[in-house]
């Protein structure tokens, strides 16, 4: 496994998309563009920058089942998690971001789940994994853009009636945020079923400038 220095870090990332804040004079919390257009979603926490030699072990992970190196991501999450929520309040629930069951059984297993699984005990939150669906087979996301990304999610998920309401803070868990279309989407939807705040768990975020 990397040393865990050789993973690049996210500088002052903005406190909602989790992108890294222009340097300026002033000492801001939030860019620009959630300023003016606030997401869905309250917080992006991520752990690392996704780049290598993190990008590497993430792929290793997702797809060919190392699931070791998974653990020790999700640990190195914990840790970025352990610092950002010192002095706040943590959601009440884990969502993990939901595969379509024809993709699950072609990959055996749930990364997202994975990471919950190891947070949960951790940070004594319970994961809700039977509720939220991936109801629509979509076109996998890697290589679209934002618009592209958007169209191919629409309508993608689903929420279970049964089960009582949602807390109102929650967190949904997902491996990287690239250009935020699937939390868009899927925090869109807890909205509208009574939930008031979200919080988005990665093992990285995409800062690249075309990853808005």
């Amino acid at each position: 496994m990397e040393c865990e220095s050789r993973f690049k870090r996210i500088k002052r990332p903005c406190l909602c998309c989790g992108l890294p804040l222009d340097t300026g004079a002033y000492p801001v919390q939030l860019c620009g563009s959630c300023l003016f257009k606030p997401p869905p979603f309250t917080h992006i926490i991520a752990a690392f920058d996704y780049a290598d030699p993190l990008k590497t072990l993430i792929t290793a992970f997702k797809y060919q089942a190392r699931l070791s190196h998974g653990k020790v991501l999700s640990s190195l999450l914990l840790k970025r998690l352990l610092e950002f929520y010192r002095f706040r309040s943590l959601p009440a629930l884990m969502i993990p971001m939901p595969l379509h069951k024809k993709r699950l059984r072609q990959r055996g297993f749930n990364q997202a789940m994975e990471i919950a699984r190891y947070l949960s005990p951790a940070l004594n939150i319970p994961v809700e994994y039977k509720r939220v669906l991936r109801q629509r087979h979509t076109q996998r996301q890697q290589g679209l853009d934002l618009k592209r990304r958007q169209r191919n999610l629409r309508q993608a998920f689903s929420i279970l009636p049964k089960g009582g309401a949602f807390p109102e803070r929650v967190a949904i868990v997902d491996d990287v945020v690239t250009t935020t279309a699937s939390v868009r989407s899927l925090s869109d939807l807890l909205l509208q079923n009574g939930v008031q705040e979200i919080h988005v768990w990665s093992l990285a975020r995409t800062c690249k400038s075309t990853a808005t």
